[in-house]
């Protein structure tokens, strides 16, 4: 091959999109992400858990981390804002694979680590928070597909402790 042939090939095979050209996900959008939020509140956000600023993934709400300064854990209520904080660490969690199957229709949800971790289906410290098929499973794939199945969200967010009545 003549070398300005393969200078040529080379210089193609490693240049980006054009300045022009910009990626952007297909994600389900934040103001369908409340319902979904309590839900990883409730099952993934807590103190010991990712309601936790050591952690990577950081979930915001009344049962662990708090966005405000002066908020408190257990309460007053999760705010617009920290469902907007959790909504974007969530969809920043490999955004490729989350478009792909928001694009798909929500078919398929076990391609996102998130889907993955959530059911135990690989290493998680946190095991399965939300088994599949049950109503927090439910409530992230059917976010995915769009919109989020309420019933299965307002199921999956209430608080039962052993052998007693919801909080």
């Amino acid at each position: 091959m003549a070398p300005g042939v393969l200078l040529a090939a080379v210089t193609l095979a490693c240049s980006g999109p054009s300045s022009d050209e910009t990626w952007s996900p297909t994600v389900p959008p934040p103001e369908s992400f409340p319902p979904v939020g309590e839900v990883l509140g409730v099952h993934c956000g807590t103190l010991d858990c990712h309601g936790s600023l050591e952690r990577n993934l950081r979930i915001y709400g009344i049962y662990g981390l708090r966005l405000a300064q002066d908020g408190v854990t257990g309460f007053g209520s999760t705010t617009e804002a920290a469902y907007r904080a959790t909504y974007d660490a969530i969809v920043a969690i490999q955004p490729e694979v989350l478009s792909a199957i928001v694009k798909d229709g929500g078919r398929n949800p076990e391609r996102w680590i998130v889907i993955t971790k959530g059911r135990g289906a690989e290493v998680h410290v946190g095991e399965d928070r939300l088994p599949m098929g049950s109503d927090g499973d439910r409530c992230l794939t059917s976010w995915l597909a769009g919109p989020a199945d309420e019933t299965a969200c307002l199921n999956a967010a209430s608080i039962v402790p052993p052998g007693g009545e919801a909080w």
